[in-house]
């Protein structure tokens, strides 16, 4: 069975046994299965209410990544309300960081493993720029398509470090 999703489409990312962050799909390309979205917590036993999802901000998320769509395809993750009045430019495509452990050398410069990778809103495979990474870039998150697994295990470590209960005044 294939499933229907759209962006500003909110899912259940199972995060460990019997819990879930919060996804929230921000880009799908026509081509290519690989999807951004930005991850929420706290970890959470079921979905939150509408409203709650409503009143979710860029700024909350504790990662924002590409991730292949395959889970939500074949219907694993849990798909859940839309929301209200999603627009794309209020959920940017970030830049992102990817460590090239082979190095580079650029003419008239040094050598470079690090790179600042940037996407554009409808090819999340192929970068539309690429440049040295400066130190500020390295606080970015990583430039991996993350599988399910991955996805999962990662959202969920970063859920748990932003906040260790379920109780949302602390999350927020």
């Amino acid at each position: 069975m294939t499933v229907r999703f759209q962006e500003g489409q909110f899912f259940l990312l199972p995060v460990e046994r019997g819990q879930y962050a919060i996804g929230l799909i921000t880009r799908m390309p026509r081509r290519g299965g690989v999807l951004l979205g930005y991850f929420f917590g706290p970890r959470r036993a079921t979905a939150p209410n509408e409203d709650w999802l409503n009143a979710l901000h860029p700024q909350q998320a504790a990662l924002v990544c590409r991730f292949k769509d395959s889970a939500l395809f074949r219907g694993d993750w849990k798909l859940l309300c839309s929301l209200a009045g999603f627009e794309r430019a209020n959920w940017p495509v970030p830049p992102f960081h990817r460590f090239d452990s082979s190095v580079t050398h650029v003419p008239g410069g040094s050598a470079v493993t690090d790179w600042r990778v940037e996407y554009g809103d409808d090819n999340l495979i192929v970068p539309l720029n690429e440049t040295p990474a400066e130190a500020a870039d390295f606080k970015l998150a990583e430039d991996i398509a993350y599988d399910t697994q991955l996805l999962a295990k990662e959202v969920g470590q970063r859920v748990s470090e932003a906040a260790v209960s379920a109780d949302d005044s602390t999350w927020r």
